[in-house]
């Protein structure tokens, strides 16, 4: 027989009620779990290839014990507006079918009794009655694959739009009552489209609107305003489907995943869902596949900054941490710096929440709040599990941040992240979370600071006037270079999309834990005195990179004083400049 297309709950389900209904017995179960194992098969198939039971039966015994009625779905055809009252991908997952409606009444097939939880979310996203029956796994089945013979392009239905031209421009609508599934596919494709990292749907009191982050800044996608306006709730509805996320639960938080066709590749999706005085607002973040493909020489690294990073990251032992706000990039480097020393001679795991690239030849674990599974509790896991490296997605708590350091010291290099500032700023917060300053000195080995930046857009950046030789002394640019510098800023055009940028450049700074800055820790010294030692020993700070882009007209002004803030004069009284 064909394989059945059932996930294993519902297997379970089934099995269950035939037990229930003494169809099966004990011995028989146990027969079954071991002969399936045996033979590659599921426990549903080889009940059924064994006989102990069989489909009608199974059919029989789901209506009887759950008061449904029975249906024969070889009697009914497809009905185009079927397809689209519930997206198809919901139906192919759940191995369940619509197959008929009136007068706000929707009939629906089920193959066992785990379905009936769903009925609740169903009926939230079609407002419609669901009315169900029981139906055999084949006949469902079956019906399923009809659906998607007929209609190749029925989970990916296209975004049916009717253009409206105006004075100044044109308006995108809906034309299609099912438009709630095509619309969810388009901005997520646009957003994949556009290069976006996050995609916020935010409700307000009279209004709602779509924003797409593009480069590290937020921006309004106006043409999607008055359909989103209009069915905000189904919108919401149909991301929670995709995620798998309960659609009736409307009071608390949630997070879920979606992996994302688009143009023959798959895009994995970071959901959440947050409650808000007037409606649920969601956040899905985009994640950049290529993040884990990157090498570390790809990473825009100086020469000897590279070098002294290579170095530690191939010792035997010690900790690399890697620090920076939200967003600048430091999964991008440790993933580069994973597949850089990642070989079939060293066991690698990793602890990450959520596991965002799956990599080869790497153990990865997801972290579980919600069952108490945290970074510390995992960490001490790994060190039953014979590993040569560890990284640990965060280092949140003192626990962690103990556990993890005295790993370094016993023979393993561990990598981790900090939410600090500056490289100094992390050896700071460490002392802070009262970590001893002897662990301190001997585990570090070496701190990456950096941010992501806006590379000016090369075909229409211009020159910006309103940078003198005064504000380039400011912000710590000798007269030497400054005197021959040309300062550039955006200006927009048809190639970068108006915004005057393309694409984002990192921006490091390396601190290497010597002998001079492992004694200074161990003395107590404080932030300005560590920095004094590090720059004896050629450290090279963010400013002093940002300095060099900004010499070599690849970054703005303004760029420079929204990411570094380092420059005495402020970035409004560089726009009242602008306006003299």
């Amino acid at each position: 027989m064909s394989i059945l297309r059932l996930d294993e709950t519902s297997e379970q389900n089934i099995l269950n009620m035939l037990l229930e209904n003494k169809i099966i017995n004990a011995e028989q179960i146990k027969q079954i779990q071991s002969v399936s194992k045996e033979i590659g098969k599921t426990k549903l198939e080889t009940a059924l290839d064994r006989e102990l039971t069989n489909e009608i039966e199974i059919r029989n015994t789901l209506a009887e014990s759950y008061s449904l009625p029975t249906v024969d779905l070889k009697k009914y055809k497809l009905n185009e507006k079927l397809k689209k009252i519930i997206p198809f991908n919901y139906i192919e997952e759940n191995s369940l079918v619509p197959f008929e409606f009136a007068n706000n009444t929707l009939k629906i097939a089920i193959p066992d009794a785990s379905k009936l939880s769903l009925m609740k979310n169903i009926k939230t996203i079609t407002l419609m009655d669901p009315e169900l029956y029981a139906a055999s796994i084949s006949d469902i089945n079956n019906f399923i694959n009809q659906m998607k013979s007929d209609d190749p392009k029925i989970a990916t239905q296209e975004y049916k739009i009717s253009q409206k031209k105006k004075i100044h421009k044109s308006t995108e609508e809906v034309e299609d009552d099912s438009g709630v599934i095509a619309f969810g596919n388009k901005i997520i494709s646009d957003a994949i489209t556009m290069g976006a990292s996050d995609i916020h749907i935010e409700p307000f009191k009279t209004s709602s609107r779509i924003r797409y982050r593009i480069d590290g800044i937020l921006k309004i996608i106006d043409e999607h305003t008055k359909y989103l306006n209009e069915n905000f709730s189904r919108v919401v509805a149909r991301i929670k489907m995709l995620s798998n996320l309960d659609i009736a639960e409307k009071r608390k938080p949630q997070d879920g995943s979606h992996t994302f066709k688009h143009n023959d590749t798959e895009v994995d999706l970071r959901i959440s869902i947050l409650p808000t005085k007037h409606n649920e607002r969601v956040v899905l973040r985009v994640l950049n596949k290529e993040a884990g493909e990157k090498k570390l020489t790809e990473l825009g690294f100086e020469k000897s900054d590279l070098a002294k990073l290579t170095k530690a990251i191939t010792s035997p032992q010690g900790m690399v941490i890697v620090t920076g706000p939200t967003g600048s990039g430091k999964t991008t480097t440790l993933y580069s710096i994973l597949k850089t020393i990642s070989n079939p001679s060293i066991n690698i795991l990793t602890a990450e929440d959520p596991v965002e690239f799956e990599m080869e030849g790497i153990g990865q674990v997801a972290i579980r709040e919600d069952i108490n599974y945290t970074f510390d509790v995992a960490l001490r896991s790994f060190l039953r599990q014979d590993p040569e490296v560890i990284l640990i997605g965060e280092m949140r708590d003192k626990k962690t941040i103990d556990t993890a350091l005295k790993a370094s010291l016993t023979g393993h290099l561990v990598f981790s992240t900090l939410h600090t500032n500056n490289a100094l700023g992390s050896i700071i917060r460490l002392l802070d979370m009262e970590t001893p300053n002897y662990l301190i000195s001997s585990a570090l080995s070496l701190v990456v600071a950096q941010r992501l930046v806006r590379r000016l857009c090369p075909e229409c950046k211009v020159t910006d006037d309103k940078i003198t030789l005064k504000i380039l002394n400011s912000i710590g640019i000798d007269s030497s270079q400054s005197s021959r510098a040309r300062i550039y800023k955006s200006k927009g055009c048809n190639d970068c999309n108006q915004s005057g940028h393309k694409g984002r450049m990192g921006i490091y700074e390396i601190l290497e834990i010597d002998k001079d800055m492992k004694l200074a820790i161990l003395q107590g010294k404080s932030q300005s005195e560590l920095e004094v030692i590090a720059k004896k020993n050629n450290f090279r700070t963010m400013q002093n990179m940002a300095h060099e882009l900004l010499l070599s007209g690849e970054l703005s002004f303004k760029e420079y004083e929204r990411q570094i803030q380092s420059a005495e004069l402020s970035l409004s009284e560089y726009e009242e400049q602008e306006k003299i």
